[in-house]
């Protein structure tokens, strides 16, 4: 069974802002004291997530984990269109391999960037690329 960060560990689970789980009510949510970003997760609770499903010996769990807290310093708008080109047939090879450079060099998301661009020569295998 999973070791749930919000269950057993609530205390030391913050927010991408820096909100605890404690400071998240709906009582704060209505008194404005809440914005979106406060209910963001942060990249340090990913990442004690994915040691969590590591120790449980299920590692593409903790890969899917690390992925996703490097996404953490992504903007949204960025995460949506690099969604939109993933489907088949929205980009060219040179699309995907380009976002993959800006995933890499300008965020950090060394993994996220490499998954793309083993997306790029999938896709060209499948010939499900734009042309």
């Amino acid at each position: 069974m999973m070791y749930s960060l919000s269950h057993n560990s609530k205390e030391s689970i913050r927010s991408k802002t820096g909100k605890t789980l404690k400071d998240i009510t709906i009582e704060n949510i209505m008194k404005g004291k809440i914005s979106a970003d406060d209910i963001k997760i942060s990249k340090e609770a990913l990442k004690k997530q994915g040691d969590i499903a590591k120790k449980h010996g299920r590692q593409q769990m903790q890969q899917n984990f690390n992925r996703a807290s490097e996404l953490t310093e992504v903007p949204d708008e960025l995460i949506l269109e690099i969604y939109d080109k993933l489907r088949p047939y929205r980009a060219t090879k040179q699309e995907l391999l380009e976002m993959a450079r800006t995933l890499k060099n300008q965020y950090g998301a060394i993994d996220c960037g490499k998954m793309i661009e083993e997306s790029a020569l999938v896709y060209e295998k499948r010939g499900i690329l734009k042309t």
